[in-house]
């Protein structure tokens, strides 16, 4: 418990960190002359399509989690939002409470329900890294004749190397995943086994959740949903910049997403808070995009990209008869997950609850 503490204060510490960087040298009366002249109701529309990416993401979760289970789509929308909402508030860090609160209504283990997480993941890096890629060449900014600096052509071309050595990797794993697990295990790769059991269990893991794309009517609605998922990313950020005045090609929209999904990355509280801002800031900014307008853009692409979990998760918390002291103690059950337990293990945690 006292470790998780300590993990969740130096990450707040890391996020203070990047927004005082991300602040430093801005002006903000320039900024505030921006927000003021935001579209406020462009703003809100923009919210819409990131609401129904709780329904394509929960539509893809079942999809992922057919092998081991058959949850019914309103519990796992419960459980998508509530989540999300614990990555806002707790960063990273509150990642398990997806699985543990689906777990308080379906009669699903939580420790097998982390492949899913680990390949809704997968699936989404890949996608946003192929569509960076792909989409590099024909990004503009304000006008056709400002491009992105050539130097993140190299980028793009990073991002589709590993994209394609990402798949060539899920392939081989799911097709001889009992081999290499072996093989791994056998060689320790001179790790110490406080290391080596975490990665070897992730990859145990990561295997179990495999098992889905075996069947190519599932593969292709997983692909379905994530492209749907992320075409209506692509939706919401069009909608800000319009707000904003600018009239950006979804090619441009795409090249400052993967930006944002980078930052995204940083286990930081408050959704990604300090990192999301300043990578999406550097993305729109090479586009061409004032340094303060690009500023005041991905503080509200932040806020719409993130907030709308805060806004509706009341509804579900009240559903599932759940306080954010209770869904602290789930986010803390996070290590229950990194390797197999026993049913009483996760009985405690269902127990501790009041649910199960």
């Amino acid at each position: 418990m006292r470790g998780r503490w300590r993990t969740f204060l130096l990450w707040t510490a890391v996020a203070v960190a990047l927004l005082g960087a991300f602040w430093y040298r801005l002006d903000w009366s320039l900024i505030r002359e921006s927000l003021r002249r935001v579209n406020v109701p462009v703003v809100l529309l923009a919210v819409l399509p990131i609401l129904l990416t709780y329904l394509t993401r929960s539509l893809r979760w079942r999809a992922l989690l057919a092998p081991i289970g058959s949850p019914t789509l309103g519990n796992t929308i419960a459980a998508t939002v509530i989540g999300f909402s614990t990555i806002f508030v707790f960063g990273r860090i509150g990642e398990a409470t997806r699985p543990l609160i689906l777990s308080l209504r379906e009669r699903i283990r939580p420790s097998a329900t982390i492949a899913t997480i680990l390949l809704e993941r997968i699936c989404d890096m890949l996608a946003v890294a192929l569509a960076f890629a792909l989409s590099l060449p024909f990004a503009s900014g304000l006008d056709d004749l400002h491009r992105p600096p050539a130097a993140f052509a190299r980028l793009g071309g990073a991002a589709l190397v590993l994209s394609i050595l990402g798949l060539v990797g899920l392939s081989a794993l799911r097709s001889r995943a009992d081999g290499i697990l072996d093989a791994l295990e056998r060689r320790s790769l001179g790790l110490p086994g406080k290391l080596r059991r975490p990665i070897l269990n992730l990859l145990r893991h990561l295997a179990e959740g495999l098992s889905a794309l075996r069947d190519i009517r599932a593969l292709a609605r997983i692909v379905g949903y994530t492209i749907l998922t992320w075409g209506l990313v692509v939706l919401s950020f069009w909608l800000v910049a319009f707000a904003f005045g600018l009239r950006l090609t979804v090619a441009s929209v795409i090249f400052v997403i993967g930006f944002a999904m980078v930052g995204s990355l940083v286990p930081t509280p408050g959704g990604s808070a300090g990192a999301f801002h300043t990578l999406t800031m550097l993305g729109l900014m090479g586009l061409g995009i004032e340094k303060n307008k690009a500023a005041s853009m991905a503080l509200i692409t932040h806020l719409v990209s993130f907030g709308p979990a805060i806004l509706v998760s009341p509804c579900f918390f009240r559903r599932e008869g759940l306080s954010w002291a209770t869904l602290r103690e789930l986010m803390m059950a996070e290590t229950a997950l990194a390797e197999p337990t026993s049913d009483g293990a996760e009985g405690g945690v269902m127990a501790r609850t009041g649910r199960g």
